[in-house]
């Protein structure tokens, strides 16, 4: 799982990776052309279409199940991006999608914090081992925090959904000044340093630190440092503003195939750990520039992309898939899904933007992947619907303990079994032909047990012997 720095150099130009690109490099070279563009002599068109046929027959089952709407693109050594649209923009218009829509990005967004993090250390003005109350001496936990932890999720910071303010409006409402401190009055969910847990919130402090450190707002420093240099016009910061020109509307699952516009989650709340809207170019773009050596120095790069642990750098998941070192992160906002995921050994670079919220993303990105790479891969069968649709029992709701800090609440409502996790927003539970329930929004299935009374007692997410328990609460 791990990838070391040392192995890595300054970026997928090091030689390690020089032997693993020109093993690979015939396969793909035809297919990772523009189809309107014009092909380098030794493109072949059949391989083209074979390629595009392959990520096609990926998307596919998908697209058939409105699971995923959207646009896939992928890069090879800087050679022009093959980037297929698939499905509606929009759904009450009836308008497809075009190559250059822009979407909310999710998570994919913490990459972008984390590098404007390293870029304020190379002006001087921080360290990521600064203590946070060097620079928000505001903020409760600071003195025993340091950047880095915020950066690889080792703090203890609360995360986003778990705050009361975003229970309260449903994430619609609020100031980001006012989350901040909303974090700092939170008890940490373990001592810093001491273990890994997920946190939006940890990301916001950061987005706070940038403000701080760089006399300016999160978005414009980004803008400033990143997004205009590197030529990246369709990326920005979410906020207040008029209708921007090609951004597409969010989708969430409904039902077994339908689809409902998502309400979106205010950036007082997004801010630093999932607020930018980008397209599927501008991403190759950034990629480009990042694993290339464009932006960060040396060093800097190195530790942005280094496993500090549990599979994760600074703003990046770090991995291995098909045998190859990966970097990269995934993204879920409301009524969007969306991965961007680097092959480093291959120099190739695989883009999913989706304006549906759903972890089918996942199935989708691994298919992708396969296909540009040529390796073999067998997507898990679709789920079978009961038939007729039964009314969900309402001996099902109630709340489920999963651990410190995580519940998950169902409750049925008109015919419909919902679930939300801590204060996050709700996701429909469909039921399955075997008894159990399917999320078409985290694309896992639930399955309920019982104890010697023969109550619901516990709540099994997923699949497997290591599959989440969740224990019911009284």
């Amino acid at each position: 799982m791990r990838v070391e720095s040392q192995r890595m150099g300054a970026g997928p130009a090091a030689s390690r990776a020089r032997s693993g690109r020109a093993r690979r490099l015939a396969i793909l070279l035809a297919g990772l052309v523009l189809a309107a563009g014009v092909p380098p002599a030794a493109a072949s068109e059949a391989a083209v279409a074979r390629l595009r046929a392959a990520i096609d027959a990926a998307v596919a089952p998908y697209l058939a199940a409105t699971d995923f709407m959207g646009v896939v693109a992928v890069e090879r050594d800087g050679q022009p991006p093959l980037v297929l649209t698939y499905g509606r923009a929009s759904v009450e218009l009836d308008v497809p999608h075009r190559p250059d829509g822009s979407f909310r990005i999710g998570s994919v967004s913490k990459q972008f914090t984390a590098a404007a993090v390293l870029l304020l250390e190379q002006e001087g003005r921080l360290t990521t081992g600064d203590r946070v109350a060097r620079h928000l001496p505001e903020f409760r936990h600071g003195a025993a925090i340091t950047i880095e932890q915020l950066l690889t999720h080792t703090a203890g910071v609360a995360d986003i959904y778990s705050l009361p303010s975003f229970g309260r409006t449903a994430g619609r409402d609020g100031s980001f000044d006012e989350v901040v401190a909303e974090l700092g009055r939170m008890e940490l969910t373990h001592p810093p340093g001491s273990a890994f847990a997920y946190s939006n919130g940890g990301y916001a402090v950061l987005a706070a630190i940038i403000e701080r450190a760089s006399g300016t707002s999160y978005g414009d420093y980004l803008a400033r440092r990143i997004f205009e240099p590197l030529g990246m016009e369709r990326t920005a910061h979410d906020g207040p503003a008029p209708a921007v020109a090609g951004r597409v509307p969010g989708y969430d699952p409904w039902g077994r195939d339908g689809l409902t516009p998502a309400v979106p989650v205010s950036p007082a709340f997004t801010c630093g750990s999932g607020s930018l809207w980008s397209t599927a170019g501008d991403l190759l773009v950034w990629a480009r520039a990042l694993h290339g050596g464009r932006l960060l120095s040396p060093p800097a790069y190195a530790r942005m992309t280094r496993d500090h642990g549990h599979g994760y750098g600074y703003g990046v998941s770090v991995f291995r898939r098909f045998g190859r070192e990966v970097v990269g992160h995934d993204g879920r906002v409301a009524g969007y899904a969306s991965d961007l995921a680097s092959y480093l050994e291959d120099g190739v670079t695989v883009a999913v933007l989706g304006n549906v919220q759903s972890v089918a993303r996942d199935e989708i990105r691994r298919g992708v992947a396969a296909a540009v790479l040529s390796e073999p891969y067998e997507p898990p069968p679709r789920p079978r619907w009961a038939n007729p649709p039964p009314e969900p029992p309402v001996e099902l709701s109630g709340s489920y303990r999963f651990g410190p800090g995580f519940v998950v609440t169902l409750r049925a409502a008109d015919g419909r079994l919902l679930a939300r996790a801590n204060q996050g927003g709700e996701s429909e539970l469909v039921a399955l032909a075997d008894g159990a329930w399917f999320s078409r929004m985290l694309y896992a299935t639930v399955r309920f047990g019982r104890g010697e009374d023969g109550a619901v007692d516990r709540l099994v997410w997923g699949a497997g012997e290591g599959a989440p328990v969740g224990h019911r609460l009284p």
